[in-house]
Formats: structure tokens, C-alpha cells, sequence
């Protein structure tokens, strides 16, 4: 049993069938960016497909980032990739703790100075994983406004479905230095397509364009994810998003009551974070179980702590009877 990776617990929506394998896919899926420009209505000159977030989080730093003269920021706890791809290219990582109530330190993303190395890039994780809570929006857009002439700030809203009242799309219009990455990986219940998607001003997606390689969505993953975004699969998928917000609720409310348990915290994303007295033992009889989840105590910040998927019903109750029995 998966409850790791964030994964959604449902199936996808019902997936079209093509037969045709012996041609190249679109040089650029330009029906794919249509439909969903359509879906978060905006312009799709706005619009890049890409083959994952992480692809989108490599082609921002290969693009405007110089090895070993310009850095990134990123807060933690948060998102391991930023730094993973970071550190593969030669850029500098400029660390910044979230506060106790996991949000933003806004004096120190206030200052543009990181070792020596130029800022090029703010990456804010929102909703914030591993911690599940959403950040200020005010204080991520004083971060646009401070950075307006500097630095991007990339928003990365892997989980806004779960809670699309705190998306920051509508920054774009005002902050020509404000990029938004999203995906179908989560709510959508798509990880293996490999399809997400970059959206921002035309003149960064076409600097960024510069990099992306040719035939960037396979035709298959192009025709489901289109067929997701239709009225019927958002439907599919907001029903979804719905039953797993409810069991979430229900879940965090059961653990507390647990004893191995010290705070399961207020999440609006798909997954909850959760301190035990022994995450180390709660780990490891999971995985003797077979149950997998995500260990976060390589964080500073949260000792103690893992990271649980909301899975299925029958997934939740399984996972917690093998806590309850410790």
C-alpha cells in the first residue's frame, strides 16, 4: 500500500483508445494547451505544456539560471526537487526556514543578497508540501512586488484542486516576473501520463520554449489528459477532489485520537502531516505491514514527523489500526 507519493486514490476518468503509434506527436500539443487554457481560463499564449512539474521546475533553471553564478531560493520544508535540480546544474540554493506556523519569512525574502550568487529564482510551493497548509497569498504577492525587477517567483501549485480559492494565476496579469506551475499528476489522478504545465507571460514562455525539446507530450498522454480536462472529467475529477477532502477530514479527526500520535496538522492538500512520539517505529511497523509513507525527519523543522497520503477509505482504516496497535 502506496501512501507516499501523494498519488490520488481514484481511478482517472475513462481514458480514449488510439491505435495510431506510427506517428511523431504534435511538435507542440497545441490542442492539449487549448483545453486547458479553457480549464483555468486563461489566454493560451500563456500556456506550455511539459511532461511533468519537474520537468517544468528543470526547464526554469536551465533557462534563466547560470551555473555557478546564480542561485535559487527555496522554503523549507518544502518540495525536495527544487533543490535536487538545482544542485544538478550548478546553481546555488538559498535556504529559507518557514516560520513555526509553517509561513513565509518575509524579512529574509525581502533581501536579494545570496552569498555573492545572483537571485534568479523564488520557488514557493503552494499549497506547501510536506507541511499541507497554504501560504499567504498577500505575502507571496509582496514577494512578486519586492522581486519585480530581479527575480522570478515561481508558484507551484501541484494541489490547488484541493483548495482552488488560494491560486495566485491572477498575479501573472499585474507581475510580469510571476510564474505558475501546475499539474495533472494529483487531483486529476494522472501520475503516469507525465503531463503538467507551465503558465506565465508570452515572453517567458518563449525563452523557456527555447529549451523544451521537440515533441514534448506523447499523443496518448495528450488525448487523455484533453479527455480529463473535458467537462465530464473535470466533473470526474471534482468529485473525487470532494470524497477525498471528506476523508481527510475524517482521518486527521481519528488519528489524534490515536496514542502514537502528538498533532496531526490542518492540510488542504491530499495528504496529511503528522508528529509521533516514535516516527521511526511507526515507520517501520508501516513497512513490515507493507504500508509506505514518507519520512520527513531529515527536515530540521520537523522531527518526528511523516507524511501520509489520504488513499482510499479502506486504505485509512488500515493504516490506522496498524498504529492504534503499537
Amino acid at each position: 500500500m502506496y501512501l507516499n507519493a501523494n498519488e490520488s486514490g481514484f481511478a482517472p476518468y475513462e481514458m480514449p483508445v488510439t491505435e495510431t503509434w506510427n506517428r511523431y506527436p504534435d511538435f507542440l500539443p497545441t490542442d492539449l494547451t487549448n483545453t486547458y487554457s479553457r480549464y483555468v481560463g486563461i489566454n493560451p499564449d500563456r500556456t506550455m505544456a511539459v511532461r511533468g512539474a519537474d520537468e517544468a521546475i528543470d526547464l526554469l533553471i536551465r533557462t534563466f539560471c547560470e551555473p555557478h553564478k546564480d542561485a535559487i531560493r527555496i522554503q523549507t520544508p518544502t518540495y525536495s526537487m527544487y533543490e535536487f535540480v538545482a544542485q544538478a546544474h550548478g546553481v546555488a540554493v538559498d535556504t529559507v526556514s518557514l516560520d513555526s506556523s509553517f509561513e513565509l519569512d518575509m524579512k529574509r525574502n525581502s533581501s536579494a543578497e545570496v552569498g555573492g550568487k545572483n537571485l534568479k529564482i523564488i520557488f514557493i510551493c503552494n499549497p506547501n508540501n510536506p507541511t499541507g497548509n497554504a501560504l499567504s497569498q498577500d505575502s507571496i504577492a509582496a514577494i512578486a512586488e519586492e522581486h519585480r525587477e530581479s527575480a522570478f517567483v515561481v508558484i507551484d501549485e501541484a494541489y490547488i484542486e484541493y483548495c482552488p480559492q488560494e491560486s495566485l494565476l491572477s498575479l501573472i496579469d499585474s507581475h510580469p516576473n510571476v510564474i505558475v506551475i501546475r499539474t495533472l499528476s494529483k487531483a486529476f489522478a494522472l501520475a503516469a501520463i507525465r503531463v503538467g504545465f507551465l503558465i506565465a507571460r508570452e515572453e517567458v514562455l518563449e525563452q523557456v520554449g527555447k529549451l523544451i525539446a521537440p515533441y514534448p507530450i506523447p499523443d496518448n498522454s495528450a488525448r487523455i489528459a484533453i479527455s480529463a480536462l473535458s467537462e465530464s472529467g473535470v466533473s470526474h475529477m471534482q468529485s473525487c477532489r470532494d470524497q477525498t477532502i471528506a476523508l481527510r477530514e475524517q482521518t486527521r479527526n481519528d488519528m489524534n485520537e490515536l496514542n502514537a500520535v502528538e498533532q496531526v496538522y490542518s492540510s488542504v492538500t491530499n495528504f496529511l502531516l503528522v508528529r509521533f512520539r516514535d516516527a521511526s517505529l511507526v515507520m517501520q511497523t508501516l513497512l513490515e505491514e507493507g504500508v509506505v509513507v514518507r519520512d520527513q525527519t531529515h527536515f530540521a523543522q520537523l522531527p518526528q514527523h511523516l507524511r501520509i497520503t489520504v488513499g482510499t477509505s479502506e486504505e485509512m482504516l488500515e493504516m490506522m489500526s496498524h498504529i492504534r496497535a503499537l
